[in-house]
């Protein structure tokens, strides 16, 4: 995609494509005059300004004493040197004003530090130090006195060169790195000075830098951060925390690296609201990776030892396995609880490898609603707060770290927290079921309201859920660096949408792991300097590295209408597990053809041109077949080790060092029951021969592996193996012939009355609250195409009598993107009961009667919540408690859900909004018009229209849309019986209609979107009156 690169977001700029823009931030960055960045002109120096040497255990350093400056590093031991500023400085800048002190003092304070006070006309002050530390140099402002003349919001020192190099000295080189995304080009930009280089006819900006010559390396870190990117050309993304100097001076050309602004007051925060006082650091290396040459690579190892650590970082090359699932539309299908028995399932799939477990769609209705409510606003339809507690109380046990989906950009009118002084109402954002408005991020900061509600999202949650997904991030700068500190604060573990966001502390950023989402412009960062400091902590680069490939999202739980489990275990083994084991250690050089990590292992194309890795002088991988240590950060001694074969086939290993002595090994077959023995392989010597069946994973271990863990399928729901994970039918009780099959998808289902004979499957039910109201349902699907025949009963059981549902055939295709059975022609059978009082038994049962169709069954339920009745009605819902979906409908396009009153804000009127997002009560049915297309329809089993019988059916109804109600029948194809237009209306409007249901065939009604504009269409008190 191509896109404008504005250096601040537009107004009204799309969604899904203003980051890209952002991110290609052009290298140089003019300064037009009467900037206040500009660097001011050099004065002549002055008599007061005379040199002092500081002394650490590694350096000399030489500073000035008419401003803080630091002229020159001398190398102790070499004698080597690296320069500063030459230059007596005698100015900053103060929010955006160049300012000359009226005095500076200095102090010695050590033999390694010196003290300076800077004062200004009008009786204000700042304190600063410059200290020496072993090889680390630190300027530091210590103290900001302020007075009624003098406030500091923002502070710079253009002039404060802090480290430099010349042309006249051997290898003279700058290294800077730009927060940029696009996988097609390079985000470094390397200057090698020599006697014709050009001066800059501008700073430069970048994030990250180093610099060298033969003898010393050096690496920069500040804690810069700009306060408004928009005054600031170029500052976005932190592309602006260091300038790059270039001047040609007499007899040399000079480049010198400085911080970029400081913030300690932003704009509009309260006197009292202060950020961190700045500092600037500079540590000085030689040869830091033993390849016998100075270069960048010693100055980013340095470097290292400056940045700060993200929360999570130390756990990040762990997190082997990626998944999201994905809760959308109000159809909960992906229950909290059975999101618990998916972690299980990988865990034991993969011998307990740590997962990343990011939930899309924990709030209201799903994805892409209520933002900015981080809590207080649950999923109730999927389980609500205690059953997304349960699911990360009990997967955090079996080693998954959750993440839950936020917006901080942007709000939806039905959130708690939605309100005109939270958001823009002329700023519109995404529009997917509500239109959102952009977030007023600085006011929401200043305020402390975000921080309170992330506050409160970790006050409500178990300590499971560890980290937080901050979803399509615009903001950098203060507004990002502030919420950085907040989070970090808090504990929480940041990923984020794009790699560029919340650029610190991001530990994974999607768009550069889900390669085949959104465009390559926007992938991820694409510097090999950041990749090179930062790639045993963070998962957020371009995957532009043949030895360095990045780990990959493959989902099974719906996102991107994912649903291949097969495809998502084949990923965890062929990329995943080989990438995170090049994550476990920093990396040490770094060349085309050869990448070495700190512990010693290395990674090479090979000499056949297939992928090599040694560690500790023993080959771990080769080319698609690997036996890798882990953890890896103790592949001497590890616990297990992994066994896999694309090919398959037999191939010969050395142990690590400390499996020495051992005469065999135990190998087990892994399966998503647990791992199971296959075999005793030999020892001969330290080396082992395994057998691998292609593409299937073992592990290996030294002595019998311990017990495989109990997994208490369904735990929590008050159902055993209600998805049937067992893989059998464990908690069933059967009549007749059942079994439980893989899918070809790899999803588990029963298949029942495979004899042809009548069949069933039942079950008690525990855990309910006496006199409440719940519904029963299973997914269920009538034969191998559309059309068979077999009815299916779905029924409940209790003291008070039994409910019953029926389905005799399956003709419509699941079109629901967040139901793992999208693409089949399963549908969810409900049934209403009421639970007994204290002591009485409900039982749930499926039966099918006797004939040839195939019927297999998925995902049994118990939800609360029934339907409302109205006497003389076949079929009542005034969705005000719907347990799942969109009650008597099913959705059959993602921009349909239940719409929640928030008076004003969902209502018309406000913002020029045309209709209300609820006609009566809390609750409406809400469809928004992206595309000509059916929005939602009945199934037999929702409204069961019988052959031959007459029917009213009605609603009432606000429309800003073109639409269409339609009367449809499966036979099995669809045929519209007819297709009554809804006119425009802003008023409560009752649609009613008479038919007689074909004597052939499934008859059904439904809403049909006929423009593609956003516009929204509002149905409430649906009902369906037999009539003879």
């Amino acid at each position: 995609m191509d896109h404008p690169t504005p250096a601040t977001p537009s107004s009204h700029t799309p969604r899904r494509t203003v980051v890209a823009g952002l991110a290609a931030v052009p290298l140089l960055i003019g300064v037009g005059a009467g900037t206040a960045a500009a660097t001011p002109s050099s004065p002549p120096p002055a008599e007061s300004d005379t040199e002092l040497t500081l002394t650490s255990r590694e350096l000399k350093v030489t500073v000035g004493t008419g401003f803080p400056r630091v002229v020159r590093y001398t190398h102790r031991e070499t004698g080597a040197v690296l320069h500063g500023q030459e230059d007596p400085v005698t100015s900053l800048v103060i929010d955006g004003t160049e300012v000359t002190p009226s005095s500076v003092t200095y102090r010695r304070t050590h033999r390694s530090s010196v003290a300076y006070v800077l004062s200004f006309t009008g009786g204000g002050r700042i304190e600063a130090e410059i200290a020496a530390d072993g090889a680390v140099v630190t300027f530091r402002v210590t103290r900001i006195v302020e007075s009624p003349d003098f406030h500091v919001g923002t502070l710079e020192i253009p002039g404060l060169h802090m480290v430099s190099v010349r042309s006249d000295q051997a290898g003279a080189t700058v290294r800077t790195a730009l927060v940029n995304l696009d996988k097609s080009k390079e985000g470094d930009t390397v200057l090698t000075l020599s006697a014709d280089t050009p001066a800059d006819s501008a700073r430069a900006g970048g994030a990250y830098a180093v610099l060298h010559t033969r003898t010393l390396a050096a690496g920069i870190e500040s804690n810069s951060v700009t306060d408004q990117i928009s005054k600031v050309p170029g500052s976005a993304w932190e592309n602006a925390r260091l300038w790059r100097f270039t001047e040609r001076r007499d007899g040399y050309v000079k480049c010198s690296l400085a911080s970029g602004q400081w913030t300690y007051r932003a704009y509009q925060a309260k006197a009292t609201d202060t950020e961190p006082l700045p500092y600037v650091r500079v540590i000085i290396t030689g040869d830091r990776n033993g390849d016998g040459v100075v270069d960048w690579q010693d100055g980013a190892i340095a470097l290292r030892e400056l940045l700060p650590h993200p929360v999570g970082a130390e756990e990040q090359h762990l997190r082997v396995v990626p998944h999201i699932p994905y809760l959308n539309s109000s159809a909960a299908e992906n229950t909290f609880l059975m999101l618990l028995d998916n972690v299980k399932r990988i865990s034991l799939a993969t011998d307990g490898l740590a997962q990343f477990t990011l939930v899309k769609g924990y709030q209201q209705e799903g994805h892409d609603c209520a933002h900015p409510d981080y809590a207080g606003h649950w999923n109730e339809r999927a389980g609500g707060l205690a059953d997304l507690n349960q699911l990360f109380h009990e997967g955090r046990t079996w080693n998954s770290h959750f993440a839950v989906h936020v917006n901080c950009t942007e709000s939806y009118p039905e959130a708690h927290a939605f309100s005109e002084e939270l958001v823009d109402k002329t700023w519109l954002g995404w529009d997917g079921k509500d239109q959102s408005y952009r977030i007023n991020a600085r006011r929401d900061l200043t305020s402390g309201d975000n921080a309170a509600r992330f506050r409160r999202l970790r006050e409500e949650t178990d300590a499971g859920l560890d980290m937080v997904y901050i979803d399509v991030f615009r903001e950098s700068g203060w507004t990002s660096d502030r919420l950085q500190r907040e989070l970090r604060a808090q504990g929480w573990a940041v990923t984020t949408e794009w790699g560029h966001g919340l650029e610190r502390s991001s530990l994974w950023s999607h768009w550069a792991n889900d390669v085949t989402y959104g465009g390559d412009t926007s992938r991820g960062v694409n510097s090999t300097l950041a990749r090179f400091l930062m790639n045993h902590y963070k998962d957020v680069f371009s995957d532009r590295v043949p030895l360095l490939p990045v780990p990959r999202v493959y989902d099974f739980e719906t996102w991107q209408n994912r649903t291949n489990w097969n495809s998502f275990y084949a990923g965890i083994w062929e990329n995943n597990l080989p990438a995170k084991y090049l994550q476990a250690h920093p990396v040490a050089t770094w060349a085309d053809d050869r990448i070495t990590f700190a512990d010693g292992t290395e990674v090479t194309p090979g000499a056949d041109g297939k992928r090599v890795i040694v560690t500790d002088g023993r080959t771990v991988l080769h080319g698609d077949t690997y036996l890798l240590p882990w953890e890896p950060r103790k592949a001497h001694n590890p616990e297990r080790l992994y066994h896999f074969s694309k090919s398959g086939g037999s191939s010969e290993w050395q142990l690590p060092r400390d499996w020495s002595g051992l005469s065999r090994v135990a190998v087990y077959r892994l399966t998503d029951q647990g791992r199971v023995f296959d075999r005793w392989a030999p020892v001969r010597r330290g080396v082992v021969t395994l057998q691998a069946d292609a593409g299937q994973p073992y592990t290996v271990y030294r002595h019998e592996a311990p017990k495989v863990p109990r997994p208490r399928w369904g735990q929590g729901s008050g159902l055993i193996n209600p998805y049937f994970n067992s893989g059998d039918l464990d908690g069933w009780r059967v009549d007749g012939s059942a079994e439980v099959r893989l899918s070809d998808r790899g999803h588990y289902e029963a298949h029942v009355g495979t004899d042809g004979l009548p069949a069933s499957l039942r079950q008690q039910v525990t855990g309910l609250a006496p006199g409440a109201s719940y519904t029963a349902s299973v997914q269920v699907e009538i034969g191998a195409v559309a059309g068979e025949h077999r009815t299916v009963t779905v029924a409940v059981s209790t003291p008070l009598g039994r409910s019953e549902n029926h389905l005799s055939s399956s003709t419509l295709v699941n079109s629901q993107e967040s139901d793992p059975k999208n693409g089949t022609r399963f549908m969810r059978v409900p049934v209403h009961f009421t639970a007994p009082g204290r002591d009485g038994d409900v039982t749930v049962e499926v039966g099918v009667e006797a004939g040839a169709a195939r019927v297999r069954l998925a995902h049994v339920r118990v939800s609360p919540g029934g339907r409302p009745t109205k006497p003389g009605t076949l079929v009542f819902e005034d969705f005000e408690h719907v347990p799942y979906g969109m009650g008597p409908f099913v959705g059959c396009n993602i921009r349909s859900h239940l719409s929640e009153l928030h008076a004003p804000f969902t209502q018309k009127g406000w913002n020029g909004k045309k209709i209300d997002d609820v006609l009566s009560g809390n609750w409406s049915l809400k469809s928004r018009a992206t595309s000509k297309a059916l929005q939602y329809r009945s199934i037999p089993c929702t409204i069961p229209f019988r052959a031959g019988k007459s029917y009213r059916v009605e609603f009432n109804y606000q429309s800003e849309t073109s639409a269409s109600w339609l009367t449809g029948v499966d036979e099995p194809a669809s045929r519209i019986l007819r297709a009554d237009a809804l006119p425009r209306t802003s008023s409560t409007t009752r649609f009613s209609y008479e038919f007689t249901a074909p004597e052939a065939g499934d008859a059904w009604v439904g809403l049909r979107s006929d423009a593609a504009n956003s516009t929204e269409i509002v149905i409430d008190q649906f009902a369906v009156t037999e009539l003879d």
